[in-house]
């Protein structure tokens, strides 16, 4: 299947970057027809980007499956060093295995668990978020 758009990957590792982007390793895999054995086909780190996005995407686990939005790939030449860089980027997700749950639903859920833990005693009860 390749990493494009309504691509199923598995989330490996998450790194917040900034409040805009948040790093994640993920692959995506492919049946073989003749062996019928699944083969990775993609492994590598995307930028998850926008701000709504990355905040959705650090909110993710390893092994959680989602998937894919739009999707950018672009690459870079650096004349002095002689590299091409390649570098991709996916702009919105949705989960693929949280029994037909939001990917917003999950991320409030630990906003609120996060408050929680911030504020055991209630004093922002008034809906305020303390960050």
């Amino acid at each position: 299947m390749g990493l494009r758009k309504d691509a199923y990957a598995t989330i490996w590792e998450i790194n917040p970057m900034s409040q805009s982007m948040t790093k994640v390793r993920l692959s995506t895999s492919r049946k073989d027809k003749q062996t019928g054995n699944w083969e990775t086909d993609f492994s590598g780190f995307v930028a998850f980007v926008g701000a709504k996005n990355a905040e959705l995407a650090a909110h993710l686990n390893a092994k959680d499956r989602v998937k894919l939005g739009d999707i950018d790939v672009t690459t870079k030449y650096d004349k002095d060093k002689k590299v091409t860089y390649t570098n991709f980027a996916c702009f919105g997700f949705e989960m693929a295995n949280n029994g037909g749950g939001s990917v917003e639903s999950t991320a409030e859920a630990a906003v609120e668990a996060a408050a929680e833990q911030n504020d055991p005693e209630g004093i922002l009860s008034d809906g305020a978020v303390p960050f």
